[in-house]
């Protein structure tokens, strides 16, 4: 069930209904519950026995690990095992299998079974890594295990952010539970879903016609057409996840519950650290305090710190997929980060002159441009040529060969235009959505008027998966 669809306009709707008509705080959290298991099971039933399987282990082993501190460690472990277990074997088995079968084909070995053909279950990145944070922040003292079935199972699977997060931990969200929430019809929650939604089907949908058009055979167009593209995907993919975030946001605050933001500008960043801070804030902050901080961050000299810095990028690549362009993409934020490192303790890049902070910022836009080129492309064939093609520009400008037809090209750019007029008034005032709201009513009637334009004449035709769907 996908939030830009009528689908789950008409779900959304039934569900205030009915939570409108509830007055206790457990009959409510049951609702929620059971309309999340809805939510989730619209697209294969059978895999929420994965979820319930993550929930009723690691709620069994969260209470075990507080009371019984002399074999804490031993259920973290368990814990560990088998979240990694599920999320190994249901995300990364194919990946795993395909390599073995190349490394023995290598030696001229010849596997006598069949491919396993494992389907992805949607959202086990993210619920997987949320349970895995519950356990983690009770074994460290930072949290108390939950005695609630019913708490705990709603902050597993809770709708919003159960396929692509934000990924929710269990210490801001389990103290939600325990008051009763009522519905909130306030207008910027509101706006924050149609800003989203704006992004999502707007923007990063019709960019990525065209992103995919040139993608599937990037060897027949020229260096100015490759170079667009890759610009396009950059605006399609940040729009995209952005624009689910903003929107389970928007849609949990209707319902009384708080996510927190998962993006924040990313495209002004001038350093490495600063575009994490910003980036997927949800996931970064993850690996940071679980994976990082956990190998030891810092604190063991300049060789392990470079160590656990590319360990935690190169994990956190593969995280988003069973594949090794992901892991190229992890290593290439890894290497930056490292060389970042020693420049940062030297040059203080929150003081340099604007000219100078302009400068920085082009030039790492310009290397967060060149890796969503390895994020893009699986093939490593086709990602060589657009590297090729980017790196030495051929200086052809002919647009015939796009095949989209001289509409549907500015059509393209005027979205890709309308982005970046946006995303620069937002760093003049963070927040659009509430600028409308400070004006008075000509000002908001136009607001409306100009977006409801947009939305007539460019949404696209069919409903289109958010991207991270498959991470």
């Amino acid at each position: 069930m996908l939030f830009n669809s009528l689908t789950f306009f008409v779900f959304f709707a039934i569900l205030v209904f009915i939570l409108s008509h509830l007055n206790t705080n457990p009959s409510r959290k049951l609702i929620l519950l059971f309309a999340s298991c809805i939510f989730y099971m619209w697209w294969n039933p059978a895999l929420i026995i994965l979820i319930i399987i993550s929930t009723v282990i690691d709620f069994v082993l969260g209470k075990k690990i507080q009371s019984t501190p002399s074999s804490r460690k031993i259920y973290l472990i368990a814990s560990m095992v088998s979240n990694l277990g599920l999320l190994g074997l249901f995300k990364y088995g194919n990946f795993f299998q395909e390599n073995l079968i190349f490394i023995m084909g290598f030696f001229g070995q010849q596997p006598s079974w069949t491919h396993l053909n494992i389907i992805l279950p949607v959202g086990i990145s993210f619920y997987t890594f949320q349970t895995m944070s519950y356990t983690i922040d009770v074994y460290r003292g930072n949290l108390k295990a939950t005695s609630s079935v019913l708490d705990f199972t709603l902050f597993v699977s809770f709708f919003p952010q159960l396929v692509a997060g934000p990924i929710v931990r269990a210490a801001d969200f389990l103290p939600q539970l325990d008051e009763p929430k009522d519905l909130s019809f306030k207008k910027e929650h509101f706006l924050i879903i149609l800003r989203g939604l704006f992004k999502k089907v707007i923007i990063a949908d019709n960019l990525g016609r065209f992103v995919d058009l040139v993608f599937q055979n990037p060897e027949t167009y020229s260096s100015t057409i490759i170079i667009f593209a890759v610009l396009c995907f950059s605006v399609q993919i940040y729009c995209d996840f952005s624009g689910y975030s903003e929107m389970a946001i928007g849609l949990a605050r209707i319902l009384g519950y708080e996510l927190r933001a998962n993006f924040d500008r990313p495209y002004f960043s001038t350093t490495p650290s600063e575009f994490w801070r910003k980036w997927h804030i949800s996931l970064s902050g993850w690996l940071r305090d679980y994976l990082y901080i956990s190998l030891g961050g810092s604190k063991n000299g300049t060789f392990m710190t470079y160590r656990n810095l590319m360990l935690t990028m190169l994990l956190g690549g593969l995280w988003h997929g069973a594949s090794w362009n992901f892991v190229l993409w992890g290593f290439l934020h890894g290497a930056v980060l490292v060389i970042y490192r020693p420049i940062s303790k030297r040059v203080d890049f929150e003081r340099l002159s604007r000219p100078l902070t302009l400068l920085a910022t082009l030039f790492f836009q310009v290397f967060i441009l060149l890796t969503w080129i390895a994020f893009r492309l699986v093939d490593f064939g086709q990602m060589a040529l657009v590297y090729q093609k980017v790196l030495l520009f051929d200086f052809n400008f002919n647009f015939a060969s796009i095949g989209l037809g001289t509409l549907s090209f500015f059509t393209t750019f005027f979205i890709f235009m309308l982005f970046w007029v946006l995303h620069i008034l937002s760093r003049y005032h963070k927040d659009l959505c509430q600028l409308v709201l400070e004006r008075g009513p000509l000002f908001q009637g136009a607001a409306l008027f100009i977006a409801g334009f947009i939305l007539y004449f460019f949404w696209p035709a069919g409903e289109t998966p958010f991207i991270y769907f498959q991470f």
